[in-house]
């Protein structure tokens, strides 16, 4: 496993903020939402880093820190999951692959308690 820094970021919003967050990254950002669901944005930036929006409803049952999260990202998410388990951590959920977009996440709890994510993301042509 090869990790290549920090590449996910997520923050959970109260419904006014989510709003904000998302009209700064799109109108003053220039981003654009690769996924668009109810409750969450995702937005990938040209170097492969990742800004994920979440409303309080949409985050995941087990939750992210107080509101926020980050992942590491990784050229192989399978052997990144396998190795996170092999310390001892507790991995949350599946691996969920968005192959449009060339992405997968898996979430696992740290030694330290909190939620991160293990990111795998393939370069997209712009």
């Amino acid at each position: 496993m090869r990790v290549d820094g920090i590449a996910w970021h997520a923050l959970m919003l109260e419904p006014p903020a989510f709003i904000a967050m998302e009209d700064f990254a799109e109108k003053t950002l220039g981003l654009h939402p690769l996924m668009w669901e109810p409750g969450r944005r995702l937005y990938l930036m040209r170097n492969g880093t990742m800004l994920d929006l979440y409303a309080p409803w949409a985050v995941p049952p087990y939750g992210f820190n107080d509101g926020s999260a980050f992942g590491f990202q990784v050229d192989d998410i399978e052997s990144a999951s396998k190795a996170a388990v092999a310390a001892g951590l507790q991995l949350l959920g599946g691996v969920s692959r968005h192959s449009g977009l060339n992405y997968a996440i898996q979430h696992f709890r740290g030694p330290d308690g909190r939620v991160y994510g293990l990111s795998e993301v393939q370069p997209i042509e712009w």
